[in-house]
Order: structure tokens, then sequence, then C-alpha cells
């Protein structure tokens, strides 16, 4: 069998196919009007999801560094609320979609900027931050790591940006800068918040941070107030993407911002961050890549935020194995040990709500980590109560996955896919079948019940020439709810099935509601014994079976003759009877966790 190593993520592997389908779009041209910035590779590309819970995935060249540019905006335009407050904010910066390029020198009616997404506005934001320290450390914050200024690339915005000297000066004239302040330091502060350098990683964390309701989802830092992080995602939505945010809104959707140096930051508001670098510019000044790519993976995971997400966190109600929990087959005891010992090989995650790319996302993770020890996984959504066809796909390609490394995907859930307690029952059998446990042969001897444990030769063959023998084709009825409890039968080949019986029902629910299942090795109607007035429930043949019948009054003869037998018996009964009582407790006391 593969070892665990050799399993990749579905996900990761989608990913790293992405980048290998986008990396031949040669469209757009580097941006030159920093010159630093003209000397990137156009061929420099990479993706990174980080979820809320701090899971990063990166494909390509995702350690490589660039400048931040205008990505830094929506960040420090955060900082800003902070500090000032949204009315002092928002009596100096606009939230208006602007429609004209980032650069533009245009103001409102009230002589604001537009908005803080393009240059005039991020430069009244940046004048609200006292110093540039502030603004490196909440983006530090937000990153996860301490970050740094890039110095060539400060320099070159320096000698190239008079027109965002000349936009803060028109600011500064227009009072959204105060008169008092320094312009031209506000505006020196504003070229070295562009140059900070990150990665691709960088910006999924950032962007994840924003998703996490402001708390970095690795380091556990607050790097915004909560209260402020919608403020900032609802300007990402409408301008974040320069003059082409109504297209980008309309299509995918995601709060987003975009920078000169080829960054994309994306946000799945409670589920995750995307990062995407590229250097090759549209003529909006957009990645090219990175707008085909995340146009591709919302496409893909039906990933508009229009759509409503729940909360992915809870998706995996409750994960355990076969060793813990067990399915309702009573088993001989041999086979108990059995799978005590080897259960672990059988894991079953209970999902619940529904299912999509955020909640099967956190399904794959959590399946990955319990692999190292598994061979069988069941997936029980019997509480799922929608899931979208990209999940549908993404859980067909973790059963290609699987398989891959050795493991089989089973799914449950009583609708499309057998119930969870059948296919529990099917992967003990699978358990058990090295061992032969559970096939006892055809015969006469009652030696391996556990009923009948401790009994003497003598006794045993004085039970043995007083039972008799019945075989029963699949459907066959042993018994039913209400006959006399007048003889006890032991199972020595096949399978029957306990169940309630539905009143008058007719057609499949006549059949009834299925409490447990009976195999080798193991007795039913052992009540009999206690002297039970009737039968509780039906028993039917689920398999061509062999029992072996003792009615009660030639168990009563046996023990006339032998009178130790009736005592063992007894014993062997509360025994049984205590050992089921005891693993149910233990189960339910893990169910209800």
């Amino acid at each position: 069998m593969p070892s665990i190593e050799a399993f990749r993520s579905p996900f990761q592997s989608y990913l790293d196919t992405l980048v290998e389908e986008f990396r031949g779009v040669d469209a757009g041209e580097v941006a030159t009007y920093i010159p630093e910035l003209g000397r990137a590779d156009p061929d420099w590309f990479s993706v990174c999801i980080c979820t809320t819970d701090g899971h990063v995935y990166a494909a390509g060249a995702s350690g490589v560094e660039f400048t931040i540019q205008s990505i830094s905006k929506p960040f420090v335009y955060g900082a800003a609320l902070e500090d000032h407050g949204r009315e002092e904010v928002l009596a100096r910066v606009g939230v208006e979609p602007s429609g004209n390029p980032f650069n533009a020198i245009i103001v409102d009616d009230t002589h604001r900027p537009f908005n803080p997404m393009v240059n005039a506005g991020a430069i009244v934001s940046t004048a609200m931050v006292a110093t540039e320290q502030r603004i490196l450390d909440v983006l530090s914050r937000y990153a996860g790591r301490d970050l740094g200024v890039d110095n060539p690339v400060y320099e070159s915005e320096r000698s190239s940006g008079d027109r965002n000297r000349a936009i803060a000066f028109l600011m500064r004239s227009f009072g959204v800068i105060d008169a008092d302040a320094d312009a031209a330091a506000a505006v020196d502060r504003y070229f070295r918040q562009c140059a900070v350098s990150v990665t691709t990683r960088d910006l999924a964390v950032m962007a994840a941070t924003l998703a996490n309701r402001g708390r970095n989802p690795i380091t556990d830092v607050v790097a915004l107030d909560e209260s402020y992080v919608e403020s900032v995602m609802s300007v990402m939505s409408t301008c974040g993407m320069y003059d082409s945010s109504g297209d980008w809104m309309f299509r995918i959707g995601l709060p987003a911002k975009s920078g000169v140096a080829g960054g994309v930051l994306a946000v799945l508001p409670g589920q995750f961050g995307i990062g995407v670098f590229s250097p090759r510019l549209d003529d909006h000044g957009n990645s090219t890549r990175g707008i085909k790519v995340c146009e591709r993976i919302a496409a893909d995971f039906d990933l508009h935020p229009m759509r409503f997400q729940p909360d992915v966190r809870g998706v995996v109600r409750r994960s355990y194995s076969c060793a813990e929990v067990r399915s309702s087959r009573v088993r001989a005891s041999a086979d108990i040990e059995v799978l005590a010992e080897h259960g672990d090989a059988v894991r079953v995650f209970e999902l619940q709500g529904e299912l999509y790319f955020g909640t099967i996302e956190r399904v794959f993770r959590q399946v990955l980590d319990a692999l190292e020890e598994v061979d069988i996984v069941v997936l029980d959504c019997e509480r799922v109560t929608r899931s979208d066809a990209a999940a549908q796909r993404m859980i067909e390609q973790l059963r290609v996955v699987l398989a891959g490394a050795g493991r089989t995907l089973v799914l449950a859930d009583g609708r499309a896919h057998p119930e969870v307690d059948a296919v529990l029952e099917r992967c003990e059998d699978e358990l058990l079948e090295p061992f032969g446990t559970h096939a006892i042969a055809e015969t006469t001897d009652l030696a391996a019940q556990d009923l009948l444990h401790g009994l003497s030769p003598e006794e045993l063959a004085a039970v043995t020439a007083a039972a008799r023998l019945h075989r029963l084709a699949a459907g066959d009825v042993l018994f039913k709810e209400g006959d006399p409890a007048d003889s006890v039968f032991f199972i020595l080949r096949g399978t029957f099935t306990v169940r309630l019986p539905h009143g008058d029902a007719e057609g499949a629910d006549a059949r009834g509601r299925r409490l447990a299942s009976l195999g080798a090795g193991v007795a039913v109607g052992e009540m009999a014994l206690v002297g039970d007035s009737g039968r509780a429930a039906d028993v039917v043949a689920a398999q061509d079976s062999l029992v072996a019948e003792l009615s009660t009054e030639e168990l009563a003869e046996c023990a006339a003759a032998h009178p130790g037998l009736a005592t063992t018996l007894h014993v062997n009964l509360a025994r049984v009877l205590a050992d089921r009582l005891r693993r149910t407790n233990e189960q339910l006391r893990l169910l209800v966790r």
C-alpha cells in the first residue's frame, strides 16, 4: 500500500493543475511607469489559498517576493478607520466607484476622493495614519510575519511619483488632508507603503485574515477590529479592481484588490483568502493571469458571495473508528476482539449541513489528517441537507486520489447510498475476512457459540443432540413480533436482520425499521431463557442461513440431566448482555461528545 507521503490533497492537485493550465497565458504587459517594476520576470506565476483555520495551499513560484503596491490600500484604509472612526474618515474619503483610472485627479461634489482604492483616496487614508511604522505593523499583522520595504522600488516610486505628489497637495488644498499636515511626508509614506515586499502566500494570509473577521488565522493576532472589517471589504467589492470593478463583481463577486506589480488578493468571507501573483497586466492594471485564475476558481466551486454560504467549521459533526463505534450487527466475542484491535482501519466522518467548496475542503483535510492508520474512509452524509455540483465533483476526485493511495472511500446517506449502519457492517466484514472468525463453517458443533461457552463436553453433547437444524433462504422469517418465546436459535451460518414492523404499512415500508443484524456465533431469541413471554421484533434471514433451535422444554430436560447447565447458560447470558450494555454506553459517550 502506498505510504501517506504519497497522498496529495485533491485541492492541492487542483491548484497545481490550474497553474500549469494558465502558465501559457501571455497576454498583457509588465508595468513600466514605475521603472523598477519593469524588471520583473513576466513568467513569474503563483497561486495560494489560506483557509480561515490557517491551512495554506500553494502552487507555482509562491516564494517570489514582489511589492504590494495598491493591495496595501484596503489595509491602510482599515487602520485609518480604527484610528479616527467611520464618520471622520467618511468626511474625507468617499466610498463610491469612480469609473476612472486609479491615478485620476478627480473628486466628488464635496471635494472628497471618490473612494480609498484610487490613489487620491489612498493618499488621504495614508495621511490619516500617523507613522510609517504604524502602517508596517498593520501590514505585518495581516501577513503574520514582519514585512519590510523594498528600497529600490521605493526609490523608483519616489523618482517617478510627481503625479501622486500633485494629488497629495491638491487634497490638502481641498481640506481633506489637514492644512497643517506635511503633504510631502504623507505621499512619501504612501510610496513606502506601496513598496512593502510580500509573497503570494502573504497575500493569501492577509485575505484570510479579512475572511476571518480581522483575526490572522495562523498567528491568532487581531489585525483589524471586527467592527471595521465589513467596511473594508465593502469598498473592495465595489472599487477594488480599478475601473473594471463592476465587471469583476458581476462575474466573480469576491471582495478583491489588485496591484500593478501583478498581485491579486480576493476574499470569501468566513472561508478563505486567495493570493495570485503574475506581473503581466491588462489594460485596467490588473494581473491578466490573476483575473483568469480567480474567475476559474469562482466558477469551478460556485464561490460568488451572492450565493449563500454558511459557516464551514461545523461540517464534520464528529469522527470515529470501527474500534470505537460499531454497527448494530451482534457478533461473536471472537469478532469483537478482532474489531477492537483492528477497527481503527475504518474511520467514519459524520457530515452535516451543506456541502460546497469551503466545507468539502475542510473534509479533505480532516480525512488527510486521519489517513495514516486508515484503509477505509466512510463519509456519512445522512445529515447533509444539500450538495452542490462542485462538491460532488470534489468527492469523486477524493475517491480517485484515495484509491491511488491504496485507500477506499465509501458514501452512506440512506438515500442514493446505503445507510451508515449497513456500510459499517460491510466494513466490519472486510476487516474480519482475513481472520476467518466471522465465517463459522456449517456444522452441528455448537462449541463456538457465546451462549454455550464453558459447558462440559457432556453438557454440550446433550444440547447438540436436543437441537434441531433449520435451513432458511434469504427473506424467510425466523419468528415475528408477538410469537411465543419458547425457543432459542443458535446461528451457525448466514445473517439475520432484526426489524421493528411498521404496523399495517405495505410495500417497502412493511419491512419496518432495522434494529440490528445477527451473524454466526450468536444466539437470537435468547431472552426465552429467562421466561420472556413473547417476541419483541421480527427476525428475518438476510441470506441463506443455518440455525440450530433449542426449545425451552428441551433445555429444561437437558438441565434436569445436567444440573450445572442452566447456571452456565444464565451466567453466559448475563455476561453477553452486560458486554453489549457496556459497549453501547461507550459508543453513546463518544457520540454525544
